[in-house]
């Protein structure tokens, strides 16, 4: 089964000097930058980026790497354009901030006061306590946190429909929780912020966006509507593994759809400046007031988004704000520093790119702190990139041997994680090229022996070519491992396969003989708590409990994490645990 990736913030190669070391100037800083970009998307396949650093006010780096198409070898510019994902937020609020300095829209007010061609459906909650302030920060209690995109062959739902579920899987935007308690994430709330731009100025969203905000702030390269001049100049779409997939668009405009180049946003950034001395010449669209309420925290947010702003509140990022953007092939991201008007935006055409655009703000901000909050950027590029190479010139014959040779020479160098090589191998069955995805899904249960997902992928993929015994024997054990794969589940009760007996069992009293704290043999402090809860065995770690799910009497593996224990219960009077680094615990009676 395909599983979302979640990117952490660990980055590549530092290229800043330490604090004890002295500061670099603003040239030296950009230069290394960019000397960094090209190699850093080739490690990490992807295909092409734009970048933007903004010092004091002023553009010191605004450039495109790499390519925006790789099979017709047309090179990123800065006037190449990008879908920016969730950043539309940002944009779209300045929309609705626009009617709220017009006098046409009040902040708290019901959002439903302006809304004629849809409302709220009924719920337990008031649908008055959905204010527009709430919408834009994300704290009225709506449902629907993103949005998919439509394919190219794709009719278009109205903004009604798609309000009303017709989004391509999510559901309809609903009142989930009480509107104002706290901060819940919901590009159906901007969905709404679409449809009252639409019924207040008696427009299209897209052309007031582009009458009241774009065109005002120099942004003639930018729309929310996807037309012939938008598609000549944008970048195509890759995965995670630099092969091209198709072009995406949305109903959903205010919360996923702007296109957009680096140079026209680059004006936008400068535009959110408050503060800046050229703020009036920069932003004809909105005071200087209005854009700092914006960049305040919220009610209800703790202090993690304005009014379409992320926020960041840690010691050294203290003062940003910003947002992230995140479709299919596209990934964006953008900060900016009113106190010291400084700011980045990095733009990519890959799924990978988020690893880029976390490399730049950790290096920007090491630069302006002229200290490393993580210690340094480093982030190891992914096998799985290593062995597409491999496998597109040399095939399978020899891709075990080469994985196992490469972990063993170059376990630091390279990301060897469970997901790397479940990506590779729907990179290839997507594309069905068959024997190299199961040869992949196969060398990754083989790496990864308690890692349930490994076995749903594998057999999916044997099913896809016909082998149906070997797929059902992969699902059953997927199951085993995690009795919670719903897709599993699904797949073999529609195979006609029973699974009732899948899912080992332990008597209590045995459970019991194995609860109590570890405490490992090399290293006292080191500690582990088991205990048992609602029949089953589970680790406690401060108020968190994970359930263990027996494969033997002894044998568990922690649920949907393939972290594989053996209990050594022989004596009982000194039950010894065995983890996944051969390290030895012993229970404390």
């Amino acid at each position: 089964m395909r599983k979302k990736i979640l990117f952490l913030l660990v980055f590549l190669t530092p290229i800043l000097l330490s604090a004890q070391e002295s500061p670099k100037s603003i040239e030296q800083f950009v230069k290394e930058v960019d000397q960094k970009i090209s190699p850093f998307l080739m490690d990490f396949s992807i295909p092409g980026a734009a970048i933007a650093i903004i010092e004091n006010g002023d553009i010191v780096l605004q450039k495109g790497y790499g390519f925006a198409d790789v099979e017709k070898g047309i090179s990123v510019t800065k006037k190449t354009g990008f879908n920016i994902a969730s950043i539309s937020k940002t944009i779209t609020a300045w929309g609705i901030m626009k009617l709220v300095e017009d006098e046409k829209i009040d902040l708290d007010a019901p959002a439903e006061k302006y809304l004629s061609r849809w409302q709220l459906p009924e719920s337990a909650f008031d649908s008055e306590e959905v204010t527009i302030r709430r919408l834009l920060s994300h704290t009225a209690g709506l449902s629907l946190h993103g949005y998919p995109g439509w394919g190219p062959k794709d009719t278009l739902p109205t903004i009604e429909e798609s309000l009303n579920g017709k989004n391509n899987g999510p559901g309809r935007v609903e009142i989930m929780i009480e509107p104002g308690t706290r901060y819940q994430y919901s590009g159906g709330g901007y969905s709404i912020l679409q449809l009252i731009i639409e019924e207040v100025s008696g427009q299209t969203f897209e052309e007031y966006m582009q009458a009241e905000v774009l065109n005002p702030l120099g942004m003639h390269n930018s729309s929310f509507a996807i037309d012939d001049k938008i598609m000549a100049a944008s970048a195509s779409e890759y995965d995670n593994l630099g092969g091209k997939i198709d072009f995406e668009r949305f109903t959903a405009q205010a919360a996923a759809g702007l296109h957009t180049t680096i140079e026209d946003f680059t004006r936008f950034a400068l535009a959110s400046l408050y503060r800046s001395k050229d703020q009036t010449t920069m932003n004809p669209v909105l005071s200087a007031k209005v854009v700092q309420q914006m960049m305040e925290p919220a009610p209800a947010t703790k202090g993690e988004y304005g009014l379409g702003y992320e926020l960041k509140t840690r010691e050294t990022e203290k003062g940003l704000g910003g947002h992230s953007g995140s479709n299919a092939g596209w990934q964006a991201l953008f900060w900016i520093d009113p106190a010291s008007n400084d700011g980045f935006i990095v733009f990519t055409n890959g799924r990978a790119g988020w690893n880029l655009a976390n490399l730049v703000f950790c290096e920007c901000i090491n630069w302006k702190n002229r200290e490393s909050p993580w210690n340094d950027c480093h982030i190891r590029p992914p096998i799985s990139s290593k062995l597409k190479q491999l496998i597109d010139a040399k095939g399978v014959a020899d891709l075990k041997a080469s994985y196992m040779t490469f972990k063993q020479e170059q376990a630091d160098v390279y990301d060897f994680s469970e997901s790397q090589l479940n990506n590779l191998g729907y990179h290839y069955l997507a594309r069905e090229e068959y024997e190299k995805a199961i040869a992949v899904f196969k060398l990754n249960i083989d790496a990864f022996p308690y890692a349930w997902n490994a076995y749903d992928s594998y057999g999916e993929a044997l099913l896809v070519q016909g082998a149906r015994e070997d797929a059902i024997e992969n699902y059953k054990q997927s199951i085993r491992l995690n009795p919670e794969n719903e897709n599993g589940k699904t797949i073999l009760k529609g195979l006609g396969i029973a699974i009732d007996d899948l899912i080992m069992k332990i008597p209590i009293e045995q459970l019991k003989i194995l609860e109590g704290e570890y405490i490992a043999t090399s290293d006292p402090q080191k500690k582990i708590v088991y205990a048992v809860e609602k029949g089953e065995l589970v680790r406690k770690y401060q108020d968190y409990s994970t359930r263990l799910v027996p494969i033997g009497n002894n044998e568990f593996v922690y649920l949907g994490r393939g972290i594989h224990v053996v209990f050594d219960t022989r004596n009982p009077d000194a039950i010894f645990l065995t983890t996944p680094d051969n390290s030895e615990f012993k229970q404390v009676k």
